[in-house]
Formats: C-alpha cells, structure tokens, sequence
C-alpha cells in the first residue's frame, strides 16, 4: 500500500491516490484503493509511514511503533474516506486466501450486517480527571483524613463531576449514567443516592485545611513550584434565593455580577506565582476587599514561621491607609501593588517631564514604558501603556455617552413637564453624578428652575375674575402644582378670555433648562494620565521591569476567578445552609486544582489551550458495548475503549495519559 500522484484534467495540480499491489491473470497491477484529491497535502518523506497507519488500522492490527500525532490525524482522514465510500474489500481477500491458524486469539463467525454497539459512554474528560485526581495524590491525601474506599470514589466522583459539568449534587446521579465512571474508577453507581453527595461534601469540609496544604504541598513536588511570591483578590458567589440559613450570605450593593437582587458570600483566593491556589477563605457578603487583608497575613505569618515571609502582590482594590499600616508592621514581608488615583497625582510632573524606557519583550503588544523611582522607603514605577490607554479613552467615551444619554433624558422630560418639582430634578442630578462618578467630574451641570411672575401698573385696573385667576395660577406655580406647557397653555385661554387685561398686565414667563458642559481644564487634565498607573514596592533590589513582570502575574488569579465561575460551577450558588455553601465553594476550590494542573502541564509541552477546548476534544472518545452474534447462536459482548483519533491522542501524550492499557470486558450472551 502506497501514494502516488496522478494527473486530472479537472486540476492544474496532481491527485493524491492511495493504492495496492495485485496479482491478476496478466501479472502485477496497481489497484486504486481511494482517490484523496488536492486538498490532502501529504508531505513526501511521511507518505510511507502515513499508508503503513493506514494498512495496519483496516487490518486491525496493533502498531508496533510510536507515531506522530500528525500522521495518525492523516490517516484518519483517510480510512474515514475509505470506509465511506466503500470501495475497500482487501481484507476479506486476505481472508479468503490465507487460513492459517492463529495462536493465542480468539475466533468465531459473526453475522456482519448484525453487529451493534450500544451503552456509549464519555471517556476522555473523565479519564484525563482521573489521571491527574491520582498524580495528585488526592486518595492517599482522603484516606490521610479517614476517609474510606467508598466515601474515596464518591469523592473524586464529585471533583470529577464539578470539572466536567458542573451538576447540582442531586444531578450528579444521572450525569454519571452519561459518562464512563465504572470503568475509570472502578465503582458500580446504580445503587448511588443524592444524599451521599451532600455527605462527602460536609467531610471534605470538616478536613479542609489539612487537604488545601497536602494538595499544594504535592503540587509544588510534582510541579517544582517556588512559594515566594503570593498573589492575592477577592471574588464573590451569590445565591438564588434568601439563603436565611446562612449568616454569611448577604446583599451587597456593590456586588461585582451586579445582582444585588441576590445575597452573596466572598471568596478570597492567594495564589502562588504560578497561579496554583495557596490558600482560600470566605467571608460574609458585606466583607469589603480592604478588610479582609488582615485576616489573610495572618494565617501565611503562620505558615512561614521559620522562614522568609513572601512578596504578595495585590491591586488597587486593597489598598488603604489602614492596610498600608499593617503591611509594615511585619517587618519581613514584601509587596507589590498598585497605588490608587490620588497618589498617582503626587507624580503628575514625573509623568509628563521624565524620559521613560521601553519595557522590552513586547513587540506584537501594546508598548508600555516604565520610569523607576524611590521616594524614602518605597520604590514606585511608573508606567505608560498605550494599551491601558486605549481601553480608559474608551471606557470614559461611553461613561460620556451614558451621563449624556440620562441628562438629555431629563431635560426632555422637565420641557414636556413630566418632571417640574425642582427638588427632585437635583435629587436626580446628583444620582447621576454619582453613578458616573468618573467622567462627571469632568462636567458643569446647571438646572434652572421656570419663572411666572405678574405686575398690574397701580394707575390701571383690570377684572377681578381675571386677577384671581391668575393668582391662583401663580399659587399653583409656587407650588410645582402644574407643569410649565400647561402653565403655558393656562395664559394662553386667559389672553384669549381676558384679551384687553392681559395686555394691561406684565407677565414675566421663563422656561425651565438644564443644561451642561465639560470643563476643558479638567477634562484635558484627565486624558493626559490615561494609560498612566503606578505601582509600589518595598523591595528596594528589584529592577524596573522586574517589578512590572511581578505585577503582572495578577491577570493569573483573573484567569481563576473565571475558571471557578465559568467552568467549575462557583455561581450561582443554590445550597441555603452556610455548611453546604461553603462545601459547594471547596469542591470548586479543588476541582480547580484538577484544572490547573492539566493546564499547567499542557503548557509545559507548548500547548496553550483552556480546558474548556480540551474537555470538547476529547469527549467524543467514548466506551462503547460491540454485540457480535455468531453463528453458532451465541452472543459476544465486548466493553472497550473507542479507538482514540489523532486529536485525541495528542491530548493525551501532552498530558501524559496512558490511554492503550484501558480495562476491556468481555462475555457471552
């Protein structure tokens, strides 16, 4: 079996054709066994080795060589044309010309047309949690606990489950029906109920501590991981419902979803440099990121009793007098952070007059420059980048656009008179200027009340019925007790009514405006720092870009925010009870360890897909039931393995997954 190329009339380039070698009456020919077009671009030197995959996959024999994955997705490609075009009958040949005996293999005469399979099941996601759930020693670390056997597998079955599709506990039961738990963890789950769900949840959270610090402890061996620097935030998950057995749950009007319809706890992550979760705590709905700071030196002082204590890096969300104060209270820690607006203007002047450098290593990204320099015991860089400007410009743009939007909103509805009470016309202002607080600074924002006023000259009188009407009007008016068209339209009928008084009287009328601007001054002020920020650092031997690369590694506990609300199930959350919510948030918490560490090792082998991407890769690998009846009567069932396709098998050798020694079961019916 081989390629060559042959000439069509239809193409300007040549046809790849995979054929065979025959014999016939008239000697040897060439028979074609699929024509594969131009699409196929094959390159020369693995053509050979792509028709040999080819040949010993229809043969259904086993390879005795290692492939690259890039072959074994060429001659899927091919075998799928082959086997649906049909036009392939060497084996039965081979069959039909040589029956020798085979030792050691199993034999019998199937019905072909009545083969089935059946009982599929998922296997790549589960077998890939499977394989990291032990590289992480997490049974030996349960079985550390007390935990037993059973209560083990139930366990991973919850990890795995929160990994791969995110269930209620009482969803778990038919998820599993669905994917190929019995064969992977080697549990029989048709007797399995809700409840004991609920129950693994409540000791994984009674053992919690000692599983955080042995799972990080085994990370950091498998991984080599370095605890120096520490990145820390907060997050928070809400809850559908009052959640009135939990005291931590509360509303938050500042709630980071913006469903302050909902109570909500906070989750505060320390992540190593390498983004591995150190550490997690939860706290109350109202706790505030400055708070919360405190609590957390507290628990690493503990942890880092005999030896240096870590750089910790956090953002401006952190910062405050208060927690400036307690940073230096110990005296071996240090950190890195980002100064909030009002400390960036003490350097206005350095912004605009100091050279600044180039931060190197960024050619396809947004520059950013950097200027270094320390002020009595601290060390700020300033930076520049054209990105973060960008992204500012836009975001004040449409905060602009948002304010303008609500104050022609208004002015439209004082001329129409739907709004007339001056009151809450400021009332409104002021929400608006706090709701878009950042750009109305930049505004001057002016109401002016509507005027009615009247004078009769004393030496002219005018009709009694006209003058009470129109002090009634003006009482009305004083009172914001009707609206300036109708007072208009109310003059109107009097000058129509009254004409010969209503021209003897003054009648002073002016309508209400609100208008605004911005104040250039201010505004000018405020584009020039866009894109401007600063960082701060007790660590005095670090150089400018040293600092900055150390900052940065914030966006990885970003990254795991999202992966624990996106993927792992952290929200909503629909437990009432504090002991339930806070097991929902330690089973992402661990699950996420799961995913990290997939990630981490992908990476390692230059691969940079989420696990979102994989998780969809490799869920068509499944188990499967083949029925073979024979003709003797009997009915051979085999459970195994799906053969794994290239996209497959390239996951699973990044990863380090022993995907060909999988159980295989087989009985007779």
């Amino acid at each position: 079996m081989f390629f060559r190329e042959a000439i069509s009339k239809n193409s300007k380039s040549p046809v790849l054709q995979l054929v065979e070698n025959i014999r016939t009456e008239k000697g040897p020919r060439q028979r074609l066994i699929v024509s594969l077009g131009t699409y196929l671009k094959i390159p020369k030197e693995k053509r050979r080795e792509v028709a040999r995959i080819v040949k010993e996959r229809l043969f259904g024999q086993q390879s005795l060589f290692e492939y690259d994955s890039q072959l074994i997705a060429y001659a899927d490609k091919i075998i799928k044309k082959i086997q649906t075009e049909g036009k392939w009958d060497s084996v039965r040949e081979q069959v039909c010309k040589f029956k020798k005996a085979i030792k050691d293999k199993s034999t019998a005469e199937i019905f072909i047309d009545d083969v089935q399979h059946g009982y599929d099941r998922e296997l790549g996601p589960v077998l890939i949690g499977h394989c990291f759930w032990e590289r992480l020693n997490f049974s030996t670390i349960l079985s550390d606990c007390g935990f037993n056997k059973t209560q083990i597998k139930t366990a991973q079955i919850s990890l795995l489950n929160r990994l791969i599709a995110q269930d209620s506990e009482h969803s778990i039961i038919s998820w599993l029906q669905t994917v190929a738990v019995e064969e992977i963890v080697g549990l029989d789950v048709s007797r399995y109920g809700d409840d004991r769900f609920y129950r693994i949840s409540d000791k994984l959270l009674k053992n919690r501590d000692y599983i955080e610090e042995k799972v990080y402890q085994r990370e950091k061996d498998l991984f080599s991981l370095e605890d120096s620097i520490f990145l820390y935030d907060l997050t928070n998950t809400y809850f559908e419902g009052v959640c009135a057995k939990n005291p931590k749950a509360q509303y938050n009007g500042n709630q980071k979803e913006k469903r302050t319809d909902c109570p909500q706890v906070v989750v505060a992550l320390v992540l190593d440099g390498d983004g591995f979760i150190r550490r997690h705590r939860i706290f109350n709905g109202k706790m505030t990121d400055v708070k919360s700071l405190d609590k957390i030196l507290i628990a690493l002082e503990d942890d880092f009793k005999d030896k240096p204590m870590p750089t910790i890096i956090f953002d401006r969300g952190m910062v405050s007098d208060d927690n400036l104060k307690l940073l230096n209270k110990y005296d071996n820690l240090k950190y890195i952070l980002m100064c909030r607006p009002n400390e960036e203007s003490i350097f206005t002047q350095d912004f605009h007059n100091q050279q600044f450098s180039l931060l190197e290593g960024r050619d396809r990204k947004p520059k950013v420059e950097i200027f270094l320099k320390e002020v009595d015991d601290a060390v700020y860089l300033l930076c520049k980048s054209e990105g973060r400007k960008a992204k500012e410009t836009a975001m004040r743009n449409k905060a602009e656009e948002r304010l303008e939007a609500e104050l022609t909103n208004l002015s439209n509805q004082i001329q129409k008179g739907r709004e007339n009470n001056p009151v809450n016309i400021e009332r409104r202002i002021g929400k608006f200027k706090e709701r878009h607080s950042k750009v109305a600074k930049y505004y001057e924002i002016k109401y002016q009340h509507r005027e009615f006023s009247y004078t009769v000259p004393d030496d002219i009188g005018i009709a009694k019925r006209f003058s009470n009407s129109l002090k009634k009007l003006k009482d009305k008016t004083d009172k914001n007790e009707i609206s300036f068209p109708a007072l208009g339209k109310k003059l109107t009928e009097f000058n129509q009514k009254y004409t010969s008084d209503y021209l003897k009287t003054n009648i002073h009328l002016k309508k209400p405006t609100l208008t605004w601007g911005t104040i250039d001054e201010i505004q000018d002020k405020g584009k020039k720092l866009d894109g401007n920020y600063l960082l701060k650092t007790n660590r005095k031997g670090l150089k400018q870009a040293e600092i900055w690369n150390l900052y940065v590694m914030l966006t990885r506990i970003e990254n795991a925010f999202r992966d624990l609300k996106s993927y792992l199930g952290l929200r909503p959350n629909y437990h009432q009870k504090e002991q339930r919510v806070d097991g929902h948030i330690f089973i992402s918490i661990l699950a996420y360890h799961l995913l990290h560490s997939i990630e981490h090792t992908l990476r390692q082998n230059g691969e940079h897909s989420r696990w979102a991407t994989i998780r969809r890769l490799v869920s068509t690998h499944n188990y499967s039931t083949i029925q073979l009846p024979t003709t003797k009567g009997t009915v051979i069932n085999v459970r195994k393995p799906g053969i794994p396709e290239a996209v497959h098998i390239n996951v699973y050798d990044k990863l380090g997954i022993d995907y060909k020694n999988l159980p295989i079961k087989k009985n007779l019916a």
